[in-house]
């Protein structure tokens, strides 16, 4: 497993892959923090997380094109599979890298925006910060998972990177759309991940659960697929 860190190590640093992303990723935290340069009062500390979490997990598209997507499409995976014959080590490696990765980008995300905003003279509660980090890491971590399951069921990396995006903006929303208008049943926003993200420091217990199935769900899932995924 350090072989294969060490191997992603030197080619993220080689291409500067996250160079562009992590610089995306800074402009729009403090963009965050400057909209609220007028409402300087610590109370806003969860509208800022609620504001960030509207774009942060646009941002897992990028480690998991990296670990996944590039190795597929260019068929570097063969050449390490040559070494090691056994999938699940990969597997196993692959997917908690990414889920560190994109931890990563939501932290430094709340550090910028939250330093920013007090360097602007206003005021944060950094225990907001840390708690609705701590209860959206549940969250986070089925997202992450969800975006590497459909990079490996998709042949393609585009298609993967449409799929994602259309289900981090639209699924949710669509699909609470459908059950109240349509079939007139009414969910609360409790079991719908994306949009219980956006709700900031408050997660409720119902949607921990849910997301802690949903990870064991797609991550069973994709390993199935990525075992029997034919690499040529």
């Amino acid at each position: 497993m350090i072989h294969y860190l060490k191997a992603d190590i030197y080619r993220i640093q080689q291409e500067k892959k996250l160079l562009i992303s992590l610089g995306i990723l800074v402009l729009l935290s403090l963009l965050s923090a400057f909209l609220f340069k007028d409402s300087p009062s610590a109370d806003n500390t969860v509208s800022l997380i609620q504001l960030l979490t509207q774009f942060i997990m646009l941002f897992f598209i990028v480690p998991t094109n990296i670990l996944f997507g590039e190795d597929f499409a260019h068929r570097t995976i063969n050449n390490i599979l040559i070494k090691q014959k056994r999938r699940q080590k990969l597997f196993s490696y692959k997917v908690l890298t990414t889920i560190l990765l994109n931890l990563f980008y939501v932290t430094l995300s709340y550090l910028i925006s939250a330093g920013f905003r007090v360097l602007m003279g206003g005021q944060v509660n950094l225990q907001v910060f840390g708690v609705a980090f701590l209860h959206q890491i549940p969250l986070l971590i089925a997202i992450s998972i969800l975006c590497d399951f459909l990079f490996i069921i998709m042949n393609r990396v585009g298609q993967a990177y449409l799929a994602y995006i259309l289900i981090a903006l639209l699924f949710d929303n669509v699909c609470r759309l459908i059950l109240s208008n349509i079939l007139h049943l009414d969910f609360p926003v409790d079991y719908f991940i994306f949009l219980s993200l956006q709700n900031g420091a408050e997660i409720p217990p119902t949607t921990m659960v849910l997301s802690l199935i949903l990870s064991l769900l797609l991550l069973g899932g994709s390993y199935y697929v990525f075992n029997e995924k034919e690499l040529k």
